[in-house]
């Protein structure tokens, strides 16, 4: 593979070192690597000083630069070209048209925030910018945040890639000067219990330096021996010396300017802080790692990514005065929880994000964007999904979640559309393209395009909840055969469907327009066979989520630590919904959760798996306990929720995905049966404490929960099995598509 990458050459700061720390190593990875810059200076010195050939291209107009850049491509029989920055990628985006070439390019920054404050830049080059960007191939972003960024603003899911930033972790600080010597040399006189916290940054509004002057004088008192050091200078450094006199914290802050030697600055810190509005994945924060410096950063660009708060660092939202100004108190009074996250930090980024990481990382994405560009587009194979996404509900997600890794799995010439109420949210979460689900219009487009129409998973031929939602989806099934696009039934929960005109409609319409049904319990192929469905393929599979696996274990702490749950205590689970004559049974529950921590210490955790309708329930559940309870109130993603539910000893549950996470990971499981799809599950598994919703008493669910906890029920074999089984989903529709 020969790649030319090509930028405009004054670029400074955490992108030159990207692009040049990348460039550097993969001249040893690809077969040619050339690299052209648009002016000569600086970032063509350092890179000639790196051993990096260089080709500066300038001095011949906008069109005869364009020529020789297009010429050093055909030279070196280039198969892709590379682009960082705006000026590079409008030539990029005249060079593909020229060349035929693929252009990736990296998106360093908002590029609607480049020029800001520079009225005439902005509607010149950042307009120009703007619309070279659309005429590109690919895009990476160098963080999660700004891939999202990208879809949000119309970008194809598919053409968005992710790269962090990688440092060399082997390197060692190499101080020229002692901590004590350099703390002198700013006027600060080293003692003992004395913590420095520090920034090296442009003092630009970008980054928000006056919230941690703010932050600072909120905890002069508290923290009597905290001191900060700014590293830089720039456009608001007046106003920032001005701050700290107003603030009264001119003895606790030094301004040391421009920093030469990092290693030292480093070296004298103990809290390395970052307060960005806006931010991508600054190699200073790595640096800061490296240096095993406790992190306190705002939530921007990838620190969330890389910081797991409350377990290797702390993190708090843009200008939220008071939580940076507790987090740097809580960090001065504990010394040894600074280390601790320090070195957990450190083993993490060690990990994910070194240089070799961020080489083999791109080295993927250029073969993934190579091969997208030899594809032909009529040979890429796209698959519609239906089913009830874009609402919040924790299982929906985790189904869907499941159906795209597991198309993704079939081919990687696989395009998902999903039908979803909240098609942005869902671009920007699955990374997949999204239409609303009531657009008929895109609808009936996306199924003509596709070769695979998905009605699942979950329990969508059902008459229960409403005779429309399955009018709706009998109708979605109908149209995807009419329109020629075939249709399969993924994972699928069928019924209860009550009414015998629906069971009659819904068995003609199955028979007439699906290809293959998987289902997820033997309970819904009966189902099926008492509807007299005949003619589609019947096969006995298992819910989807059974191939999720749980977050890794710092993002689970995390997810804890940020409902205050901060220790190793035994706790239940209690995953309650609203249903029929719910307000006496909100009493059962509560009397029931203060039983349990009463009778076995299990602290009562109350999870909303919809978190929007399950919230009040679970707080109103709280509210009528007599001992406390913790309500998970915070949005955590599926891998963490199954996280939070494998760290439980039981769990009491009425949300059918609560007991399929809990019954993954081995935790005992009460199944409160509102619905035929609960009892089914339950049913599958071998389970068989569980009780029906009308049934519900205290004394009911203290007798299975007794017998759960005395003797809990064997489901790891059984739920191996099921996993296996649930493989059938995929090779059905695996089938279907090669057939078509």
């Amino acid at each position: 593979m020969k790649v030319l990458h090509i930028i405009g050459g004054g670029d400074i700061g955490g992108a030159k070192t990207h692009v040049l720390s990348l460039v550097a190593q993969l001249v040893h990875q690809l077969d040619d690597v050339v690299l052209v810059a648009l002016r000569d200076g600086e970032f063509a010195d350092d890179a000639r000083a790196m051993g990096i050939p260089v080709e500066v291209v300038y001095g011949n107009g906008m069109l005869g630069d364009i020529r020789r850049v297009a010429e050093i491509a055909k030279e070196h029989g280039c198969d892709l070209i590379h682009s960082h920055g705006a000026k590079a990628n409008l030539y990029s985006a005249i060079l593909r048209k020229i060349t035929k070439l693929p252009v990736v390019t990296t998106v360093h920054s908002d590029y609607r925030l480049d020029y800001l404050g520079n009225p005439i830049k902005q509607y010149t080059n950042g307009l120009l910018n703007t619309i070279s960007l659309r005429f590109l191939d690919a895009y990476i972003g160098v963080t999660d945040r700004f891939a999202d960024m990208l879809i949000s603003r119309g970008f194809d899911p598919y053409h968005v890639h992710v790269i962090y930033n990688g440092l060399d972790f082997s390197k060692t600080l190499a101080p020229k000067q002692s901590r004590e010597d350099y703390l002198r040399s700013l006027g600060i006189e080293p003692e003992d219990g004395l913590v420095i916290c520090s920034l090296a940054a442009r003092f630009h509004p970008v980054k928000d330096i006056g919230t941690i002057l703010r932050a600072l004088a909120k905890v002069k008192e508290t923290c009597p021996k905290l001191k900060l050091i700014l590293g830089g200078d720039g456009e608001e450094a007046e106003f920032l010396k001005r701050l700290t006199v107003e603030l009264g914290i001119s003895d606790r802050v030094v301004f040391a300017g421009w920093i030469s030697d990092m290693d030292t600055f480093l070296n004298a810190t103990d809290i390395s802080l970052l307060s960005s509005l806006s931010e991508s994945f600054p190699y200073s924060v790595l640096e800061s790692v490296r240096a095993k410096c406790a992190m306190v950063t705002s939530a921007v660009g990838g620190m969330p990514v890389l910081i797991d708060h409350g377990v290797n660092g702390m993190l708090f939202n843009p200008q939220d005065v008071d939580a940076l100004a507790s987090h740097l108190q809580y960090l001065y009074e504990n010394p040894n929880v600074r280390q601790d996250m320090a070195e957990r930090l450190l083993e993490k980024a060690s990990r994910e994000y070194s240089l070799e990481h961020m080489v083999g990382v791109q080295c993927k994405i250029y073969e993934s964007v190579l091969h997208t560009h030899r594809v032909e587009q009529g040979k890429l194979t796209r698959v519609t999904i239906c089913g009830s996404y874009g609402r919040g509900n924790a299982g929906d997600d985790a189904i869907l979640k499941a159906l795209i890794g597991e198309f993704s799995e079939i081919s990687p010439d696989i395009r998902v559309c999903v039908m979803s109420r909240n098609p942005k949210e869902t671009r920007m979460r699955y990374r997949v393209n999204s239409i609303y689900t009531f657009n008929p219009l895109r609808m009936a487009a996306s199924m003509l395009k596709s070769g695979l129409f998905v009605n699942g998973g979950g329990s969508l031929i059902q008459d229960s909840t409403s005779s429309r939602s399955l009018y709706f989806y009998l109708f979605t099934i109908l149209s995807a055969k009419l329109l020629g696009c075939p249709v399969m039934m993924y994972g699928s929960g069928i019924g209860p469907v009550f009414k015998p005109r629906n069971r009659k409609w819904a068995a003609k319409i199955i028979d007439f327009a699906v290809k293959t049904i998987t289902l997820r319990d033997p309970g819904s192929l009966e189902e099926l066979r008492s509807m007299n469905v005949t003619r589609p393929k019947l096969i006995l599979a298992a819910d989807p989520t059974f191939s999720l696996p749980k977050a890794d274990q710092m993002a689970v702490e995390s997810a804890l630590f940020s409902e205050g749950i901060q220790n190793d205590a035994p706790r239940a689970a209690f995953a309650i919904r609203k249903w029929r004559g719910g307000d006496d049974k909100l009493t059962v529950f509560a009397k029931t959760a203060d039983r349990v921590y009463e009778e076995y210490g299990l602290i009562p955790t109350l999870i909303p798996m919809e978190r929007e309708k399950d919230l009040p329930i679970a707080e109103e559940i709280a509210r009528r306990m007599k001992h406390p309870a913790t309500v998970i109130s915070g949005k955590h993603d599926v891998f963490s929720m199954i996280g939070i539910l494998s760290r439980m000893k039981l769990i009491v549950g009425m949300r059918l995905h609560a007991l399929v996470f809990g019954a993954s990971q081995g935790v005992p499981i009460v199944a409160v049966s509102y619905d035929d799809k609960v009892t089914r599950f339950m049913e599958y598994i071998g389970g068989e404490l569980c009780i029906p919703y009308e049934s519900v008493t205290e004394d009911a669910l203290m007798a299975c929960i007794a017998r759960a906890q005395s003797a809990p029920e064997k489901l790891s074999e059984v739920c191996e099995k099921i996993r296996i089984a649930e493989r059938e989903n995929l090779y059905a529709a695996k089938e279907i598509l090669h057939r078509e």
